[in-house]
């Protein structure tokens, strides 16, 4: 009899648990958004960022709307591109743009609370963020660098430079030893080993298996490979990419395909959720100031 009665909660527990870590396609809840960046923990909560309102949404596990979670006044914001959950600490990183000053922010994931702000040196553009350990690496995609900061410390340094001729550093991402960052208008994808000392080593546009165009976000799949987006240009051609890595080159493998201008991927589980941002709607002078409709993140079942 006792027996028994421990076999229930458990199996009832076992399929709350099921239930909650469902994931469904995120639908944005406000007009006009156009979400840049999304980032996602463990427990299925999502969290996206509006670069047009300059605000962050959140999506509890298993909600299918993404509300307002961080008011642009609240976050002090102007334009808000990368986001980047740490569930360890608890914290949400944000990029914010405001005209010529670029800010990398924290925020409580528990109350939305402001923790710090930090500004990068010189200016620039502050489009996205990887973790290694409990230290921040943040692409600016005017200045082609890469910041850091360091754990403890109070301030952005820079970490990496790439050549002056194509700045335009956008999704990053650790894997191994390695900093995997890509050129959204150059259309390369780039390796920086790590030095022994912690700074950027060798650099490397390694040779694709197929050619990217307009590269963006990038997250570590759950298998440890790189999961990539790709803009596309403006026809609904965007897709998400599986990327292997063999030497100084990438194999690429599309899992999907038809996005209109993605921008960004994040995982939960063995699910991706892929943002559609349809930045078309305010490049095309022929849908600018139309109405694009929603914007969702869509889920992409991943191989094993």
């Amino acid at each position: 009899m006792k027996f028994g009665y421990l076999l229930l909660p458990a199996f009832l527990l076992a399929g709350t648990a099921a239930m909650a870590a469902a994931v469904t396609d995120v639908t944005v809840s406000r007009p006009m958004s156009f979400p840049e960046s999304l980032t996602s923990t463990s427990d299925g909560t999502v969290y996206v960022g509006s670069m047009n309102l300059g605000e962050v949404y959140r999506a509890l596990p298993g909600s299918r709307r993404a509300t307002t979670w961080i008011s642009k006044e609240r976050g002090g914001f102007g334009r808000v591109l990368g986001v980047l959950a740490d569930a360890r600490t608890n914290t949400l990183y944000v990029c914010d743009n405001n005209g010529d000053k670029a800010y990398l922010k924290t925020f409580s994931t528990r109350t939305a609370a402001l923790l710090k702000t930090y500004e990068l040196p010189g200016g620039g553009f502050c489009n996205d963020i990887a973790l290694r350990g409990n230290d921040a690496y943040i692409t600016d995609t005017k200045g082609g660098r890469v910041l850091k900061l360091a754990a403890g410390t109070d301030a952005l340094t820079v970490w990496y430079t790439n050549d002056p001729s194509d700045p335009s550093l956008d999704g990053v991402v650790w894997k191994g030893d390695a900093l995997y960052t890509n050129t959204y208008n150059g259309n390369h994808l780039i390796r920086i080993s790590l030095n022994a000392d912690g700074t950027a080593g060798r650099d490397v546009n390694l040779a694709t298996s197929m050619d990217i165009f307009q590269p963006d976000g990038m997250r570590l799949g759950p298998d440890g490979e790189i999961l990539l987006v790709e803009g596309r240009g403006k026809d609904g051609n965007g897709r998400l990419d599986r990327v292997t890595m063999n030497g100084d080159s990438a194999t690429i493998t599309v899992l999907r395909q038809g996005l209109m201008l993605p921008t960004a991927v994040t995982t939960v589980g063995a699910t991706a959720l892929v943002l559609e941002a349809k930045l078309n709607y305010q490049r095309d002078p022929a849908l600018k100031g139309k109405d694009p409709g929603t914007f969702t993140a869509y889920t992409v079942k991943l191989p094993k």
